[in-house]
């Protein structure tokens, strides 16, 4: 008998045996969705390539039945490691596109009942990709520091979703081509920047499961206090419907959190490179019915500017 399929019947022996609710799996985030600030808020400068690098750490423990916290007598724990590109050009002003390719580490525990052992699911590979087009009938510049733009995405089916006896959320995609709404606002003065956005994610169908859609907000003011230096401070916001299956839909899934985002930003290389790290602490978390909560989310962003010919701005 092969390594793999050893594998198999082991984790579906623990998943009968030692946890038989498996619908505790919904944590911070669906699997493959972008995270409201990977997307961008403004469309790229035109005529310039922006690559980014995004680094998230995202940790989920304590069990809640509603915004109350409960007792988990198995100690679950799950961690995400999410490392992403993206890929940003300003076609012309107003007008930009972008690719957002996530490749992540999912790692999932329990601790098992009368015992000191602990099972443990995990999977890595690349995510889903997502294509993004943004427009602006008022793009920003240095006579204008106001920008209104509209997004759309589609998230395409690259990460795998079917390896062997790992739930849903585990998997590195959904298998379901998905699409991305969003509608953003920027309004800079000085020394202080706000950005305003939104973003609406249209999940659908594959193998009889589907994600419920999910609507993200953000609320960002950021300061700039010397040439160099930013702080920042944002509201950072996530509505997700329940999931469903050809059953309808799914108990424990579905819920609203919002978090704290604190952060800093350098400009290492001025108008070329800028380094942001952000912490994300939970304020509010309420979930229908029973589910994991999240502790805290660490990222860290490194975005490169590459002008292909002069911008517009300068």
């Amino acid at each position: 008998m092969g390594n793999a399929m050893k594998l198999c019947i082991t984790a579906l022996v623990v998943l009968v045996l030692v946890v038989p609710v498996t619908t505790f799996s919904q944590n911070c985030c669906a699997p493959a969705v972008p995270q409201q600030g990977i997307l961008g808020e403004t469309t790229a400068l035109p005529h310039t390539l922006e690559i980014g690098l995004h680094y998230e750490y995202l940790r989920s423990s304590g069990m809640y039945n509603g915004s109350e916290s409960i007792i988990d007598s198995l100690n679950t724990k799950t961690i995400w490691n999410r490392t992403t590109m993206t890929l940003s050009y300003g076609i012309v002003s107003g007008i930009g596109v972008s690719a957002i390719i996530p490749y992540q580490w999912k790692e999932k525990s329990r601790d098992i009942l009368g015992s000191t052992q602990k099972y443990t699911l995990n999977s890595n590979g690349l995510g889903d990709i997502t294509l993004f087009a943004r427009f602006s009938p008022l793009p920003r510049s240095y006579v204008n520091y106001r920008e209104i733009s509209i997004g759309l995405g589609i998230k395409i089916p690259t990460g795998r979703n079917d390896l062997c006896c790992l739930p849903e959320e585990i998997q590195p995609g959904t298998g379901s081509w998905d699409y991305d709404f969003s509608l953003s606002f920027y309004q800079g003065f000085e020394p202080v920047d706000f950005y305003l956005s939104g973003t609406y994610i249209l999940t659908t169908v594959h193998d009889d499961y589907e994600f419920g859609n999910q609507f993200s907000y953000l609320l960002t003011s950021n300061i700039h206090l010397k040439e160099r230096l930013d702080i920042s401070a944002a509201l950072s916001g996530t509505v997700k419907a329940r999931d469903a299956d050809g059953e309808g839909e799914i108990s424990s899934t579905g819920r609203h959190q919002l978090w704290l985002v604190p952060g800093i930003q350098v400009q290492a290389i001025p108008e070329k490179l800028r380094l942001q790290v952000y912490f994300e602490h939970p304020i509010y978390q309420n979930f229908n019915e029973i589910q994991l909560g999240s502790d805290y989310n660490i990222r860290m962003t490194a975005v490169y500017l590459f002008p292909l010919s002069k911008s517009d701005e300068e």
